[in-house]
């Protein structure tokens, strides 16, 4: 039995990892049923205390929970931001599956690109995108984005270009989910709020992967 586990958070910065300030939002679900929720939450059936409870509850029923670099990502940052601790055996990373490992060695890296290559939608993850271009022309996020690029360039011998592009998308991809996420807290957590449809739109697409990749 499996569920997929995924995380938003709150990061407008250049790392992955390190630029993190919190969990925003925890999803849970298949293609079938999805449930989101998130820190700001006035109610709490959807709010994070919910959410450990409803990860404690399918634990001790046996699910598994996958994702795609989960292992990598949401597990450690559950583990960091909210205190929770989900078993080795209880954990499915997408990303090791022969087929993923296939497609990373021919430089297919993102979930994006996986599920196109597997002719799964991710129609939502092309939305937000859309948002994030406003912020690829702000003038302060330029040159954010062209003092990390260097310090890459510095640290790795990566070409400025290269690392100034992979920098800068992550800069205004991070930019326009929280932008998004506060859109989504205003309106109540509605459910036609372009936040909503990214967050979940991962659920879904990556259970998808997994009866593929299964």
């Amino acid at each position: 039995m499996y569920r997929i586990i995924d995380v938003e958070t709150e990061n407008t910065g250049s790392d992955v990892l390190k630029d993190n300030k919190r969990i925003i939002s925890v999803q849970i679900g298949d293609a079938d049923k999805q449930e989101l929720y998130y820190d700001d939450s006035k109610d709490p059936q959807h709010g994070f205390a919910k959410a450990k409870r409803q990860i404690a509850s399918l634990l001790s029923q046996g699910y598994v929970f996958a994702g795609y670099n989960v292992l990598g990502f949401d597990i450690p940052l559950l583990k960091q931001f909210l205190k929770v601790e989900i078993p080795e055996v209880n954990i499915f990373d997408l990303c090791q599956t022969p087929r993923v490992t296939e497609l990373k060695n021919r430089k297919f890296y993102t979930l994006e690109e996986v599920c196109g290559q597997c002719n799964i939608e991710v129609t939502h993850k092309r939305k937000m995108n859309e948002k994030a271009e406003k912020y690829k022309n702000r003038q302060d996020i330029k040159d954010l984005a062209s003092a990390k690029a260097r310090e890459l360039v510095n640290n790795k011998g990566w070409s400025f270009d290269f690392s100034y592009n992979r920098v800068l998308n992550k800069i205004a991809g991070g930019n326009a989910i929280y932008d998004a996420y506060q859109e989504f807290v205003r309106s109540g957590g509605k459910k036609d709020t372009l936040f909503y449809e990214y967050a979940i739109g991962d659920v879904i697409c990556e259970y998808r992967l997994l009866k593929k990749l299964k």
